[in-house]
């Protein structure tokens, strides 16, 4: 795929599980890291400042949809890209995630070259300068 690791990716879902299946299969190209729930995601999201962030809709409180919220009204986590990935129908909760925030909806299971292919759309360009 020719990506550099230079895109951050935070995985967030409940189910530990799952969120170590999508972190495995994105860690191949990416700094990933994942958590178990939307208030660890948020501690994660604010001293690690991901690109991107996989967000499962359907977690308890904070779900992703208030996640997504509360980072969209951090203006120092801008710009950040966030992926819903939920097992909600696409007819009934895509509109609800586009509106929340969301940049791009994916149902589970998740087709992981079309996450890849979204994460790759929205990495940031290499930098030039040293680290």
């Amino acid at each position: 795929m020719g990506q550099n690791r230079s895109c951050r990716v935070l995985v967030v879902d409940n189910y530990v599980s799952a969120a170590e299946a999508l972190a495995e299969a994105c860690g191949r190209f990416h700094d990933v890291k994942f958590v178990g729930g939307g208030s660890a995601a948020m501690e994660v999201a604010l001293a690690w400042r991901p690109h991107v962030v996989i967000l499962d809709i359907d977690m308890p409180s904070p779900n992703g949809l208030e996640v997504a919220t509360m980072i969209r009204d951090m203006s120092h986590l801008q710009p950040v890209t966030l992926i819903a990935v939920t097992g909600r129908s696409a007819a009934f909760g895509q509109e609800e995630a586009l509106a929340h925030g969301f940049d791009d909806y994916l149902t589970k299971p998740v087709d992981v070259e079309k996450l890849l292919a979204l994460i790759a759309e929205h990495q940031p360009a290499p930098s030039t300068s040293g680290r």
